[in-house]
């Protein structure tokens, strides 16, 4: 089976700010298998995503913001819960 990876070389001029996060919080890659990643230009600068592959199965999110000339603004880590199972479905 072929792995899939996002290379955030593809997609974003620079990925200095990478190695600005914390030591193995995220990689120039990221395995589509178990992650998403949406880049979205806002006025400031850019907001990247990074959370689990499947929501109903919950996991880490990641919300990166960068500024224009993409250095590392902040970053939040925020655990995603699955949603409460209902019995009987």
């Amino acid at each position: 089976m072929d792995v899939e990876y996002f290379n955030f070389n593809d997609h974003i001029k620079s990925v200095e700010w990478v190695y600005q996060l914390p030591a193995g919080l995220v990689s120039e890659k990221i395995d589509l298998r178990y992650s998403t990643v949406t880049i979205n230009k806002e006025k400031n600068g850019y907001q990247i995503l990074i959370g689990p592959k499947n929501i109903n199965e919950g996991g880490d999110g990641l919300l990166i913001n960068l500024d224009n000339n993409l250095k590392l603004i902040d970053y939040v880590v925020e655990r995603i819960d699955p949603p409460p199972q209902i019995e009987g479905k």
